[in-house]
């Protein structure tokens, strides 16, 4: 597990974004990529859950200036 404080927007199914943050970065034994993802308003719970990395779903943004 790698720890990170990278933010991110995710697509939620109805097409909306919301703003996010991953705290960590993890791969399983199959390879499969997942991340520790908090969002902004909570809809995912009040604690950072796992989820399966989604880059169709999940923008990684910038952590800092260009």
């Amino acid at each position: 597990m790698r720890w990170v404080y990278q933010p991110v927007e995710l697509q939620h199914p109805d097409g909306g974004w919301e703003l996010g943050r991953i705290s960590a970065w993890w791969r399983d034994g199959a390879g499969e990529l997942w991340c520790r993802l908090r969002t902004m308003r909570g809809s995912s719970g009040s604690c950072p859950q796992w989820f399966p990395y989604d880059p169709d779903r999940m923008l990684v943004l910038p952590s800092a200036g260009i």
